[in-house]
């Protein structure tokens, strides 16, 4: 589900992308290995992690928000997605929040019209090994409080 999502926000990124989950890794999200996705040229011919896909959104114009803990199972990820950012001059553009408050359980990726939310983090173990209870909402009015949700917690974009 996830490579269908961000292969969808690779043709038209949502104006802004919450990505919201406790632990994140920079996981393979998209196989670009017979060069399907040209907006991923850059990175060449193979598996493209979240990172990337990221940051190729927020070159695209699409304000990326991350929201995660301050787990050290992030850094690699954290790390990886500020060099990106910094290479591809779209700093302005990913914003990562990092709630100190041990409180931020929630799960979500949410976009201009889709929420996928649930109890899987986005994770090796969370995506590929566990058994994760994730629904795909596009019901216009559920898409809607959930980005209002998202703004007034993150920030972002309306």
């Amino acid at each position: 589900m996830l490579a269908a999502l961000f292969s969808a926000e690779l043709v038209s990124p949502s104006r802004c992308l919450w990505l919201v989950s406790p632990w994140v890794s920079d996981v393979e999200v998209l196989d670009n290995s017979a060069g399907t996705y040209s907006a991923l040229a850059r990175f060449g011919h193979r598996p493209i992690r979240l990172a990337e896909v990221l940051v190729t959104l927020a070159s695209a114009g699409a304000r990326v928000i991350v929201a995660t803990t301050p787990d050290s199972h992030n850094d690699l990820f954290l790390r990886r997605l500020d060099l990106l950012k910094q290479d591809l001059r779209v700093a302005e553009h990913v914003e990562v929040m990092i709630d100190r408050t041990g409180k931020l359980h929630t799960k979500a990726l949410t976009g201009d019209d889709y929420v996928v939310a649930g109890s899987m983090n986005i994770t090796y173990t969370g995506i590929n090994l566990r058994e994760e209870q994730v629904e795909l909402h596009t019901e216009q009015s559920y898409v809607a409080q959930a980005r209002m949700d998202a703004f007034d917690r993150f920030g972002g974009v309306m």
